[in-house]
């Protein structure tokens, strides 16, 4: 069936005959219409896929899909497989998994934030080129400098070419030196109004930052030794759009936050449709963090995590 994977039909016959969910509501979390569900759900029927129970050779992961969704209240999870595989293959299973999301439901949005990191850099890659209708995509961050295709300014160029949309670029650092420095930044027209388009954003595309090395923060020189003291003192575990928070998802309010050029986590929690993609066992903490915050929606990640997440008390 065009456009939907066999992953992709295991997950809606699941969530049908498993968790009790209407057509309409599959086709609301899945970003698919009423029709394509019964479909689909009707050629399950026929190539055997249901017969009592949903078969298939990743009905496992999907289990785990909803069951992560379930426990964190998120409206979708989308899992790969991880075990046996390095990590470079497994960031490509993530970035492809990621890829043919966004290119599921983008149709559906208008304006896309985008943050940075590697993870994300994959997954565009992997985007299929689509012609969308008056989309939008906007830099939620300032940016780090050029590291190996990473930094904010570069991901929302080549998004921004895959799906034929207009651009918003934040000129500046995601962290500058002063408060004042940050003061006189915010006056710039160009600034001032990238930001405004941010805060219209109806969905958006967030890596996962770290804040011990070797984390993008420290390559770029950003995050100096005297800022991760205070940092790790006040409990951070990750980063989204430059913006620390701890274990429970609560922002770590220091000296680094005041010179942080982009959304807070407050305005980012007002984006209706966060798709958060992280993996790898350094990540976890700032996944927990992420999700006990309520700063993602969705969340992309491998099985190793899922199941980590899941066991959590």
């Amino acid at each position: 069936m065009n456009g939907i994977r066999q992953h992709d039909i295991i997950k809606i016959c699941y969530l049908y005959y498993n968790e009790k969910k209407t057509q309409e509501e599959i086709g609301s979390l899945l970003g698919l219409s009423r029709f394509k569900v019964s479909r689909v759900l009707k050629k399950a029927i026929e190539d055997r896929v249901v017969t009592i129970t949903v078969n298939g050779p990743e009905g496992n992961l999907a289990e785990t899909e909803v069951d992560l969704a379930n426990r964190f209240g998120l409206k979708e999870t989308i899992v790969v497989k991880s075990r046996d595989l390095n990590p470079d293959a497994v960031m490509e299973q993530v970035a492809g998994a990621g890829a043919r999301y966004l290119n599921r439901v983008i149709e559906n949005y208008r304006v896309l934030g985008v943050t940075w990191g590697r993870t994300l850099r994959q997954m565009i890659h992997n985007i299929e080129s689509v012609n969308t209708d008056n989309l939008t995509v906007v830099q939620l961050s300032g940016g780090m400098g050029t590291i190996e295709e990473t930094d904010a300014n570069i991901l929302t160029m080549m998004l921004s070419q895959k799906l034929h949309a207009r651009p918003y670029l934040l000129q500046s650092p995601v962290v500058v030196r002063d408060l004042q420095t940050k003061q006189a930044l915010l006056k710039e027209k160009n600034l001032d109004q990238t930001l405004s388009v941010a805060r219209t954003a109806d969905i958006a595309l967030v890596g996962i930052g770290q804040i011990n090395r070797p984390g993008l923060l420290w390559e770029s020189g950003l995050l100096e030794e005297k800022d991760y003291r205070v940092l790790e003192n006040a409990g951070a575990v990750g980063a989204i759009c430059g913006r620390c928070f701890d274990i429970n998802g609560s922002p770590c309010v220091t000296d680094w936050d005041d010179r942080v050029i982009g959304l807070t986590l407050d305005e980012l929690k007002q984006i209706k449709h966060k798709v958060g993609i992280a993996f790898g066992n350094e990540k976890l903490n700032g996944i927990i963090g992420a999700l006990s915050g309520h700063y993602l929606d969705v969340l992309i990640t491998d099985e190793v995590i899922a199941r980590r997440l899941l066991s959590r008390s």
